[in-house]
């Protein structure tokens, strides 16, 4: 069994598993919809991938735990836990849109040690190592300290399936934003929301899901990049649980959640 405490050393490898099942699999396959839900669908590639990243992973590191989207929900434990979304934005990608990508995150006691999302389409890797910082293909990433909200862009996770009860409460909240932010966006997919954050091409993230495998990678990736979060409480809106708000820094994050309250 392969023991990195250097979690750095975990880039490399598997950067190379994610990307080669991104080659193999997705990009070379066509593929079924098949549908998941109302307004929600899963493909045949969603199901290869996941079985593909959970091989590859387990078979380098076989004393650890894997916990997936589709075939693979567990409960986290304290041990060493891989958390994957194999294809994150599976509508935007049936739609040959390119805002889609891989997620996979190394839990530690129950806390992110290590992050990748992958964007083929962009060509874009993402990586971060807990205390070492946020890197885009290599090059480290410092969140933007633009402090005034009228200057930058706020996303939207795309309406919580995992949440339901969030969606009144978004909608008021994104009217509220029209007028106080550059843009309100939702790109519909969490790698997406989270990578453009810490590049600072966005300035403010807000979401409901309650999903491990779409909320671990992003937040990780999007704290070593210097992005500060937020919670807003639910119950006094309305909705189950608690939302996630993610600025570049703490001036962004202030001005959303004074907006929303």
């Amino acid at each position: 069994m392969h023991s990195f405490e250097d979690y750095t050393k975990l880039i490399e490898p598997v950067e190379q598993i994610v990307k080669t099942a991104v080659d193999e699999i997705l990009l070379a396959n066509s593929y079924e919809v098949i549908d998941k839900g109302r307004q929600d669908i899963v493909t045949s590639l969603d199901f290869a991938m996941e079985r593909a990243l959970k091989s590859a992973l387990l078979s380098l590191f076989p004393g650890d735990r894997f916990i997936g989207e589709e075939e693979n929900h567990d409960t986290l434990g304290p041990e060493r836990t891989w958390v994957c979304d194999p294809i994150d934005g599976t509508v935007n990608f049936t739609q040959d849109i390119p805002y889609y990508g891989v997620q996979v995150a190394l839990l530690v006691d129950r806390q992110p040690v290590f992050s990748l999302i992958h964007l083929p389409k962009l060509q874009e890797t993402y990586t971060a190592v807990k205390g070492q910082g946020a890197f885009l293909n290599g090059k480290k990433l410092q969140a933007n300290q633009d402090t005034n909200l009228s200057r930058v862009i706020v996303t939207f996770g795309d309406f919580s399936k995992s949440n339901p009860t969030s969606r009144g409460f978004q909608i008021r909240a994104m009217n509220q934003l029209l007028e106080k932010a550059m843009r309100v966006r939702i790109q519909g997919a969490s790698t997406v929301d989270f990578a453009f954050l810490a590049a600072s091409k966005n300035g403010c993230h807000i979401m409901f899901s309650q999903n491990l495998w779409e909320v671990a990678p992003g937040t990780m990736l999007a704290t070593e990049a210097g992005c500060v979060t937020g919670r807003i409480d639910g119950s006094k809106h309305g909705f189950a649980g608690q939302g996630l708000v993610i600025a570049i820094n703490p001036n962004i994050l202030e001005e959303v959640i004074n907006a929303l309250e």
